[in-house]
């Protein structure tokens, strides 16, 4: 509400559900069947169905923080960001992000965002459908289980962490949480709004509107699609596969994949074989495709949320496809530059990706700053892996971390 004394044309609002509806997560396995040794993930699911606004200065946001700060206050006891838009970014990126750590220098968070560009092909046909994310209304979700956190859009899982990828800092996010939505105006992040009788072109009006269609939380077995979220542009024999099925009749899936992709086997099966080529594309590497899956032939009576949306609009995982030093780049197009590829093991091949360090930090890359400790500060490989994945960009190169 503006006041005499305020001289901004322009407020924030939010809504707050503390001590309303607070959440914590749920055991997170169930068996199948008594005496069966295979057991089911069990997950809570905190969805939102929103429109987004969108321009210079406005900050949309659905998040969460812990109802008693069991472990201190900001940041040490959590936060977690279902989805933030930074307006000036444009009306179709979103991030999703946790806040961790101690205070002051050792304030820690990891981000990861998506864009949802216009897809060349049917991979992410349902998400173009609906249009832009300040046209229609989309779904964001979390979902927590013990010690593991994922974010989605429209049921495609784009970013995930767990409580290994958080050490040494404490994991604090199985307590309780509680919901806040708000419209932010201006901020350092996404700048101050630009008056609408400015003469530049991205100048805004107001009122501006969050719109929320509803606020869901599931508890219950939610199938997701698992398989490398990075990939080389002519990787071959990259698995797929849908779990957490909890259904006891046969299912045909229907696959679809980026265009400069082969499903080499498997369609029709919970589990696909990639072959990715992207040697013949004449432009940049989209850095957003998806593998996505939907189910045929379910009967709608009395099947899991998990299965229902698994079969209304299936589901998927971002694929980031990496061009590693130019080998599947047009020699004609100027605009596209390969990344430096790294050799670093940093004790964790599997994760110290040439993606993860080619992440920004500063102004430089997590696998140029662990180089130039190895080169200039004659530290050995695992220490300069140590100093940068988790003392001094752990939020952005946590992945890298050679102690978890």
């Amino acid at each position: 509400m503006l006041t005499p004394d305020s001289p901004s044309s322009y407020t924030s609002a939010k809504i707050v559900s503390r001590g309303k509806a607070d959440f914590g997560v749920v055991e997170t396995t169930v068996d199948t069947e008594i005496g069966s040794s295979e057991t089911l993930e069990k997950s809570r699911r905190f969805e939102s169905r929103l429109k987004l606004p969108w321009g210079q200065g406005i900050w949309p946001a659905f998040w969460m923080l812990p109802t008693y700060g069991t472990y201190g206050g900001w940041p040490k006891s959590g936060e977690i960001d279902i989805m933030e838009n930074i307006g000036k970014e444009g009306p179709n990126t979103v991030h999703g992000t946790v806040h961790y750590g101690l205070d002051g220098p050792q304030h820690q968070y990891f981000e990861s965002g998506i864009t949802l560009s216009t897809p060349k092909t049917s991979t992410a046909s349902y998400i173009a459908s609906l249009g832009s994310l300040n046209e229609t209304f989309h779904t964001y979700a979390v979902e927590r289980l013990p010690g593991v956190i994922r974010w989605y859009i429209d049921d495609i899982e784009y970013s995930s962490i767990t409580e290994g990828e958080m050490k040494p800092y404490h994991w604090s996010f199985d307590e309780e949480f509680y919901f806040i939505f708000n419209l932010a105006v201006g901020g350092n992040w996404p700048g101050n709004p630009l008056d609408e009788d400015s003469s530049d072109g991205d100048a805004i009006a107001f009122p501006q509107r969050l719109e929320v269609d509803y606020v869901r939380v599931y508890e219950g077995i939610f199938p997701r699609v698992v398989g490398k979220s990075v990939v080389g542009c002519s990787e071959k024999n990259v698995a797929y596969e849908v779990v957490n099925i909890d259904a006891t009749t046969d299912i045909r899936y229907t696959w679809t994949v980026p265009e400069h992709a082969i499903i080499k086997e498997g369609q029709g099966t919970s589990r696909i074989i990639v072959n990715f080529d992207f040697t013949t594309m004449e432009s940049n590497i989209i850095e957003d495709e998806m593998i996505h899956v939907q189910a045929n032939e379910l009967e709608n009576n009395g099947i899991s949320m998990g299965l229902l949306k698994l079969q209304e609009n299936g589901l998927g995982r971002r694929v980031k496809v990496v061009d590693f030093d130019g080998k599947c780049s047009s020699s004609d197009n100027l605009n596209t530059t390969g990344l430096k590829e790294f050799n670093f093991d940093c004790g964790r091949p599997s994760d110290c990706n040439p993606f993860v360090l080619q992440r920004v930090t500063e102004e430089f890359t997590c696998g140029e700053r662990i180089e130039w400790l190895i080169n200039e500060e004659d530290m050995v490989e695992m220490d300069a892996c140590k100093e940068v994945g988790y003392v001094q960009f752990h939020g952005r190169c946590g992945h890298c971390n050679p102690l978890s």
